[in-house]
């Protein structure tokens, strides 16, 4: 069976322009410690494919095909790169509020216990 063409996706770049893309820019997001599943290992083509999609999620919209096979952004190299930082200082900084709320609800939830445990005993 074959499969059907997304219609988000532009199955037309070729699996070595992808990852040279993915080289040159980037992701969008911030990246994240964590140890991979694989280590040493290559990724399969699939999985490289949909990480891809994630770094680009509006790749149609940013990018344009040269002459020559390539695709380059629209908006200049240069701008491409201040973007793509941009964006993940901005991930980042969602990041950190996101886990220091965490603490914060955690570590008043603690104390609460902890206070209803010294009251009741």
């Amino acid at each position: 069976t074959i499969k059907p063409k997304d219609p988000k996706r532009d199955t037309s770049i070729t699996f070595e322009e992808m990852k040279r893309l993915m080289r040159v820019y980037g992701p969008i997001k911030a990246v994240r410690n964590r140890a991979s599943k694989d280590t040493g290992k290559s990724a399969k083509p699939d999985s490289i494919r949909r990480k891809f999609y994630r770094w680009f999620p509006d790749f149609q919209e940013r990018f344009a095909k040269t002459s020559s096979g390539w695709f380059m952004p629209k908006a200049g190299h240069k701008e491409e790169m201040q973007y793509r930082e941009s964006m993940r200082e901005m991930d980042q900084e969602l990041l950190v509020k996101k886990r220091n709320d965490k603490r914060y609800i955690f570590g008043t939830i603690r104390q609460k216990v902890d206070l209803f445990q010294s009251s009741y005993y």
